[in-house]
């Protein structure tokens, strides 16, 4: 079975108010993600940054500027990661710490420096982001339509999410977004509709998600388009 070969690249998605349900308060949604893989030898260190403007119901804006950046090591065994929430120029968040696994499949340790100094357990078959991408597209190309795993990102302070995925084969041949830029990545490769529910660690007996990302996802890795529902609002 031949691995998965994730290519590095640099993307930049518009992003817009997809749905806004009752209640949300939310009129309008725009702004842009920017997403860059990039192959460091011997790790992947992903740069992810979302710029949106908000539009309340009652005419009030806000923005946020959320960044996020990790190095992985290929082996799939060390995390380092930094996430960044700004809304309006104030910071509302930041983390900042580390995680490694004693081992494939084994358990492993996650350790903050920032807000607070704090480390826990992560239990044994927690993945990092990018071994779990790669191992959503082995799914793919072996026709599972679901797999579910522990995944750790650094983006919340207590511990790792439960992460649903749902695949299917892509059946869009019309009507792909404009793409601008090197295309020649997005050839000659399959393609799968992938939906990730990510759930708190020790809540997906919780009928609801904290949020839901659906990808239009080809073999190297990189996603076409992608919808990201916070339950509240999807853009």
């Amino acid at each position: 079975q031949q691995d998965v070969v994730l290519v590095p690249h640099r993307a930049t998605y518009d992003m817009k108010l997809a749905v806004a349900r009752p209640n949300s308060g939310i009129a309008e949604v725009s702004g842009a993600m920017v997403l860059e893989t990039v192959d460091s030898c011997d790790g992947w260190e992903v740069k992810q940054r979302i710029k949106l403007k908000f539009l309340r119901n009652d005419g009030e804006e806000f923005n946020t500027d959320s960044s996020f950046t990790s190095y992985e090591t290929k082996d799939g065994l060390g995390l380092r990661f930094s996430v960044r929430n700004i809304q309006d120029d104030e910071v509302e968040e930041e983390l900042r710490g580390q995680a490694d696994l004693e081992g494939q499949g084994g358990k492993g340790r996650a350790s903050f420096t920032l807000p607070e100094v704090r480390s826990f357990e992560l239990p044994a078959g927690t993945l990092f982001p990018t071994t779990h991408l790669a191992l959503i597209i082995r799914h793919a190309r072996d026709g599972d339509k679901s797999a579910s795993y522990s995944v750790f990102d650094g983006a919340r302070l207590d511990g790792a999410f439960q992460v649903n995925a749902v695949i299917s084969r892509s059946t869009r041949t019309t009507g792909a977004p404009p793409v601008r830029g090197d295309v020649g990545l997005l050839r000659n490769q399959p393609s799968w509709n992938v939906r990730l529910a990510f759930f708190a660690a020790g809540d997906q007996g919780s009928a609801n998600p904290e949020y839901e990302l659906a990808l239009d996802l080809l073999g190297n890795g990189i996603a076409r388009s992608m919808l990201l529902d916070y339950g509240d609002f999807a853009v």
